[in-house]
């Protein structure tokens, strides 16, 4: 049965030219890699990424958690805003 915080996550699933052929192939890869996306974009704490072993689970749900904050913490000092305000700036000066 599903919580009320499971039904409001936004489900991510990755698409790109091919990605059924890749799908096909590499299944497993793509349940971690949308189960990844879809915690990340849903601050969650990385605890059901299915990476096959306990131990292994652990070490990567501590890496992503770490990682969220880094990414939190350089959104708090506007830093990602100052990179797409350059890049916006790199683009218009090679348009002309």
């Amino acid at each position: 049965m599903e919580s009320g915080d499971e039904s409001e996550k936004k489900k991510v699933q990755i698409e790109f030219p091919y990605s059924e052929v890749a799908r096909a192939k590499v299944p497993k890869a793509f349940e971690v890699a949308e189960t990844v996306a879809t915690e990340w974009v849903n601050d969650g704490s990385f605890e059901n990424i299915p990476v096959g072993h306990p131990v292994a689970q652990v070490a990567v749900a501590a890496g992503l958690r770490k990682a969220k904050q880094v990414e939190k913490k350089l959104e708090e000092k506007g830093v990602f805003a100052m990179a797409k305000m350059g890049l916006e700036y790199a683009k218009s000066k090679f348009k002309k």
